[in-house]
């Protein structure tokens, strides 16, 4: 099976991860909209345009499924599908899934963006569970190497110090990349999308593996970065979209 998979940078290089380690012999086609990052400050329009230029590439590489490995777009899912008869897979879905099984509080880590349109809290507000989000803007320009601040996550965080929850949801594919520091700071377990995504899907086994890394840019710690998250190296193509959007 070919399976597409898109985010605005690096994060969405977790959920892939988290994938290919349940699938290994399947084929995967990664693109990292870089020169748009990040997600988590953009319109809804903005994301409806990248999103739809990402699938119509997709389209072309004959892709069998896509799987939208971004917390802030997987936010539009219903939107996204509207644009294609390919089969969408978002990471909210799989995450309020495994939550609503497991914990009654939860903290929401995510951006401003996914905050704001509050998907995942009423999904899980539905469901009986109480949960506290935050928005935190300055985790993605950090791993990404847009700035040389360093991240002060207590100061992050601090406004969760007197709530009462069980787990926090990562709620940006790109906030596993500090699990181990949130988790500390937090003194709670965390919930991965990557992973329940991974443990959500059904695939056949297939006997081919394949992987080809797109990005919209490159820049100089991109390399370096995606080589860190899977532990092996592995190409990058830059690739530009420019596809005119059918209204």
């Amino acid at each position: 099976m070919k399976i597409g998979m898109f985010d605005s940078g690096i994060g969405g290089i977790n959920v892939l991860k988290e994938v290919m380690k349940k699938y290994p012999n399947q084929e995967y086609i990664y693109f990292g909209d870089t020169i748009h990052l990040p997600y988590g400050n953009k319109t809804k329009e903005q994301l409806m345009e990248f999103g739809t230029n990402i699938i119509r590439f997709f389209e072309e590489q004959q892709v069998d499924m896509i799987v939208i490995a971004c917390g802030t777009c997987s936010g539009m899912v219903e939107e996204y599908q509207e644009k294609t008869d390919i089969p969408i897979y978002d990471i909210i879905t799989p995450t309020v899934n495994y939550v609503k099984k497991n914990y009654r509080s939860v903290s929401l880590l995510a951006t401003a963006t996914t905050i704001e349109k509050g998907v995942f809290e009423k999904k899980l507000s539905n469901h009986g569970v109480q949960v506290y989000p935050l928005a935190c803007p300055h985790f993605v320009p950090y791993l990404e190497g847009l700035n040389d601040q360093k991240l002060d996550m207590n100061r992050e965080l601090q406004s969760l110090e007197n709530k009462c929850y069980e787990a926090v949801i990562l709620g940006c594919t790109h906030y596993p990349l500090l699990q181990k520091e949130i988790e500390q700071c937090l003194h709670v377990v965390s919930v991965d999308p990557g992973v329940c995504l991974a443990d959500s899907i059904e695939l056949k086994s297939e006997s081919h593996f394949s992987l080809t890394i797109y990005m919209s840019e490159l820049t100089s710690v991109l390399q370096s970065n995606v080589e860190r998250i899977l532990g092996y190296k592995v190409e990058l193509i830059e690739k530009r979209l420019d596809y005119m959007i059918t209204k």
